[in-house]
This record gives C-alpha cells, structure tokens and sequence, in this order.
C-alpha cells in the first residue's frame, strides 16, 4: 500500500517534500534516492494520517545517533548535565589560572618597563667603569 509522506532532510529543502512510498518502506533504515542521491531514514512519524520521515544524507548514516534502550537514555539524560557542570567547573578553573598568569606577566611587565625607562633617563649613573682601551701587538710577537 502506498502512503503519502513528506520528507525532511533533503539537501536544498527547507519545507520538505512531498512523495508517495510503499508503507513498508517507510521504516527508519531504510534507503530512498532523490535527486541522484541516497538517503537513510532516520525517524518516521504518523500523525492522524499524515507521514513524515526524516533523513540524512547516505554516506552520514555512521554519525547518526543509534537507539538508546530506555534505561541507558534516562541514565544518559542525568548524566549529561552532571558533565556539562563538570566540563563548567572546569573551565572556569581554567580560566582563573589564565587570569592570574595574565597579572603576573602584568607586573613582570611593569618592573621591566620601569627598569627601562630608569635606565634610558639616567645612563650615566649606571656606566660604573670605562671601557678599557684595547690594545694591539705587532704581529709575530708570541706573547707568553
């Protein structure tokens, strides 16, 4: 029997389209080509008579998500937020640790700056000896 059925997911489709399927091949898994491409069906919903199928490109069928037994999904559902918090947590620490390193290169900066800008206004303060003058020898006397 065929059934009416509109299908999201097709590249270059925003509202869906329509089409007729064989009711048994309307099943998530199942392949459907449009427009020289493949596509793997995803989902499947019948609403007072009306079908829908969503779908994914053929060659993203290892990325989407497999079923979840129920147990595994309520136990996935509370420990997501759980790691999300964590993953929060984290960050923030990170974050911190960014901005006390920040500060210190902050004031390290400072003290050289200031050392500079000492240094540059004073020069003559700081030239403790004179240069030595150097000395040459002829050439071919050793010097022992």
């Amino acid at each position: 029997m065929e059934v009416c059925c509109k299908v999201y997911g097709l590249a270059n489709t925003s509202w869906g389209v329509e089409c007729a399927l064989e009711r048994d091949l309307l099943a998530v898994g199942t392949c459907i080509q449009y427009n020289n491409r493949v596509y793997v069906i995803v989902s499947v919903v019948e609403h007072q008579g009306h079908w829908c199928a969503n779908v994914v490109p053929e060659n993203q069928r290892q990325t989407r998500r497999r079923p979840l037994q129920r147990r595994q999904d309520e136990a996935d559902h509370h420990t997501l937020p759980a790691e999300w918090r964590q993953r929060g947590m984290q960050a923030e620490r990170q974050w911190q640790i960014h901005q006390e390193e920040y500060a210190q290169m902050g004031e390290r900066l400072d003290r050289l700056m200031a050392m500079l800008e000492h240094l540059t206004k004073e020069p003559e303060a700081h030239q403790h000896e004179q240069p030595h003058p150097v000395q040459r020898r002829k050439g071919g006397e050793h010097v022992r």
